[in-house]
């Protein structure tokens, strides 16, 4: 193979997929360019596949393949390896064969036993988002046999919250339902925080990957008002999320009235309750010729 580049380009020699040790000599022509060749051994069905030259220079890159086949051969899959992957993440199965004459390639979803892609040539490839592990079926066949190889995709989920409750106002004594449901696997934990660090009476569902803690406050309290944390934890990761409770009560009373002179009359504001003072009400009596707030 002779390869045209200036400045002289890097070669790199792969078979399926995967770089070989070059054991080939590489001779430079008068003309600059380069002249190189890999010798194949077919020693048995291992070495039939995708082989191919990768050449790159700072200016790009270049590649030329072939497939070197046996006269007569059953189909052969190299392995597949396992991967293990983030739930909804993106994932890309490469299935590389060779055989001779007329190959045919199949991925087949193992669980639903279907046909998920199809060609006549190495690789084959199947792009998936999955949200469950799977395992998923390369298949090679021609009039010579046929051949499989399975390939188990592990899918990872890490912690996080799905829903929590809403911010809410609330009056006083009134009830109020709390939840928190978060998913994850590796040992979720899952938790529920409250503005004074109480304990509160929550049941726990699991449900798969799932959790949920739900729980009632019985005639709720000012101590109830604030802020609630629901915190999920596993081996990959952890999330939080907050949701408000405010607890509206009767504003408080005013403590002390001041009187400047005859026409200013002032007062410190009162603690409103938790929800806006929309007027005060002012009562002048009078009591034996004094005027009486």
């Amino acid at each position: 193979m002779t390869i045209y580049s200036d400045p002289v380009a890097q070669i790199d020699i792969y078979k399926d997929n995967k770089q070989l040790v070059l054991n080939n000599q590489i001779n430079f022509l008068p003309s600059g360019d380069i002249f190189t060749h890999y010798k194949i051994n077919l020693t048995n069905m291992n070495d039939t596949g995708l082989y191919e030259y990768r050449a790159k220079n700072s200016f790009g890159s270049i590649s030329y393949s072939k497939h070197i086949n046996i006269e007569g051969q059953k189909p052969f899959i190299q392995t597949i390896l396992n991967q293990t992957i983030f739930i909804g993440e993106e994932f890309i199965l490469a299935c590389y064969a060779s055989g001779q004459p007329n190959l045919q390639l199949k991925w087949i979803d193992q669980t639903t036993k279907q046909i998920l892609n199809t060609s006549f040539t190495s690789p084959m490839f199947l792009t998936l988002t999955n949200t469950k592990s799977n395992v998923y079926i390369c298949q090679a066949n021609n009039q010579y046999g046929e051949d499989f190889k399975d390939v188990y995709i592990t899918i990872k989920i890490p912690a996080k919250i799905l829903s929590i409750t809403s911010n809410k106002t609330i009056k006083v004594n009134e009830t109020l339902d709390i939840s928190c449901l978060a998913e994850g696997d590796n040992e979720l934990e899952l938790s529920l925080k409250n503005p004074l660090s109480k304990d509160l009476n929550l049941i726990q569902i699991k449900n798969d990957y799932k959790k949920k803690l739900s729980g009632i406050i019985k005639s709720i309290q000012m101590s109830d008002n604030g802020l609630y944390e629901c915190y999920a934890k596993n081996n990959y990761s952890e999330d939080r999320k907050v949701f408000e409770i405010i607890v509206q009560n009767v504003p408080d009373r005013i403590e002390q009235i001041f009187i400047e002179n005859s026409n200013k009359i002032y007062w410190i504001k009162p603690f409103d309750g938790n929800s806006k003072i929309l007027k005060y009400i002012l009562r002048i009596l009078y009591k034996q010729g004094r005027k009486i707030i």
